[in-house]
Order: structure tokens, then sequence, then C-alpha cells
């Protein structure tokens, strides 16, 4: 039985390499803390406009980012997951 071989050109993805579902995952906790946080705000007493918008623009941004995961490269998928951790970190370490 033949052994598979990697294309040429291609260097085998390091172990500890995240995954395609790794980096999904990071991209999607990420954009349920942006939803999480409109959805607060909506509900406020006095919304802040501008906080709604800039909160909707980076859910966009991350939405956006996910789908480039589909097509993304090992390295790709590496940098966007290592993003979206430092991002996550970022986020949560903000919360009471």
């Amino acid at each position: 039985m033949p052994v598979p071989v990697d294309p040429p050109g291609t260097s085998p993805e390091p172990a500890d390499a995240p995954d395609y579902e790794d980096a999904f995952e990071a991209v999607t906790r990420v954009i349920g803390w942006y939803q999480k946080r409109i959805l607060e705000e909506t509900r406020a007493a006095e919304p802040d406009t501008r906080l709604l918008a800039r909160l909707t623009t980076e859910r966009r941004a991350c939405a956006a980012d996910r789908r480039v995961l589909e097509r993304a490269d090992p390295e790709q998928v590496a940098t966007i997951a290592a993003a979206y951790e430092a991002r996550w970190k970022e986020l949560t370490r903000q919360e009471p």
C-alpha cells in the first residue's frame, strides 16, 4: 500500500499547530462575546449608539475572518487562531 505524500513545496503542519476547528471555535467564541455585548447594550435604558455601532462593526469583521478560514492555508489558520485567542483574553480580562 503506497504511503501518502504531501504535494511538492508543502511543509508538514507542526503537531501543536491549531487546526481549522480550533480557529473556527476561537473566532466563534469572540463573535459570541460581541453578540452578548450588543444584546446587553440594546437592552440598556439608554443604549449607547456609538458603542453599538463599534460592537456591530467588530462582530462583522470577526464573521468575515471566520469565512476566510474556509480557504485558509495552515499558516493563515494558525495566525487567525492566535489572534483570536489573544483577542478573547483581552475581551474577557475587562469583564467584571
